[in-house]
């Protein structure tokens, strides 16, 4: 792929709508099914990767 594909905008914003649906479906999993995903997988390191492409994404802007 090409390196302005993968840095543009467009495709970060997608990113980070794809992860904060994913982070948002593994904290409601969690509330009515407790440790289902907590078991298996820590929601911090999902919720910091947001936070990540959230920055990018305002630092592109």
């Amino acid at each position: 792929m090409d390196k302005k594909i993968l840095l543009s905008r467009p495709f970060i914003r997608e990113i980070l709508y794809f992860l904060v649906v994913l982070w948002l479906v593994f904290v409601i999993l969690e509330i009515i099914f407790p440790n289902i995903i907590l078991a298996y997988f820590n929601i911090n390191y999902l919720f910091s990767t947001v936070l990540f492409f959230g920055i990018v994404l305002l630092i592109k802007k």
